[in-house]
């Protein structure tokens, strides 16, 4: 059974379950002890185009979902997942299409960290604790006129729960910034310069799954990303929620 708690604006889902390893046959990167490097810069124009053949990081061109407002033009609605991703001047980005999603690892309680430049305006998320359609998204859309709205939300069956989505305060991502994700004892904290976003905010449904980058089409488009940098640690001894 799931339960929504808000206090003094902190989001609170509580769930209860066991922890669940990666599934049998996953392919793709699983958080560890040791600090590792997904992905970092490189300027070799025979990078340019497709991901590299040993990349861990594995584009999701069936991933499909509804967001908390499946009609709106700026808020993540409808997801059918139809870019392709590869290297662009030596980060990682869309090649083409709109709506991407792109597995970065499975991961329990983790830390990722790296470096990603942001501009223009449109949509894009994190999807924490993926696993066939449950999990939590962390979601944020840039505007022309109204700032750059973030927001939380729990997801069951490949769908945004009703009334557990809450939107957050504003804050603009502007060009290359360095940022920290930490999940450690289900408590989010997202870093971003020396902007902290989410400091410690409890998400007690969480449980492991697959996190997932990814760009959303918008009345504006999908906002452009582009990689720089991941590195990502699992966090010994934390346990979910």
């Amino acid at each position: 059974m799931l339960r929504l708690i808000v206090m003094s604006g902190v989001l609170v889902l509580c769930c209860c379950g066991p922890a669940r390893a990666q599934p049998e046959g996953f392919v793709g990167a699983v958080a560890k002890a040791k600090s590792e490097t997904l992905f970092a810069f490189s300027p070799q124009p025979a990078l340019q185009g497709k991901l590299p053949r040993k990349c861990r990081l594995i584009p999701l061109p069936d991933l499909e979902f509804t967001g908390p407002k499946p009609s709106h033009p700026f808020v993540l609605g409808n997801f059918y997942a139809d870019a392709r991703w590869g290297i662009v001047n030596g980060s990682l980005g869309v090649l083409d299409g709109k709506n991407g999603a792109l597995q970065i690892a499975w991961a329990d309680q983790f830390c990722l960290e790296g470096i990603m430049e942001q501009g223009g305006l449109g949509g894009w998320f994190l999807l924490l604790g993926w696993d066939e359609g449950r999990g939590f998204a962390v979601s944020n859309v840039t505007l022309k006129d109204s700032g750059s709205p973030w927001f939380v939300t729990e997801f069951r069956g490949g769908k945004a729960i009703e009334g557990r989505s809450q939107e957050f305060e504003k804050f603009e991502w502007k060009g290359e910034q360095p940022f920290r994700l930490v999940m450690e004892e289900s408590r989010l904290t997202f870093e971003i310069g020396r902007h902290r976003q989410f400091h410690e905010l409890p998400i007690e449904g969480y449980a492991p799954g697959r996190i997932i980058l990814g760009t959303y089409d918008t009345r504006y488009g999908p906002r452009p990303l582009l990689v720089k940098s991941l590195k990502l640690r699992a966090i010994e001894g934390a346990v979910s929620k």
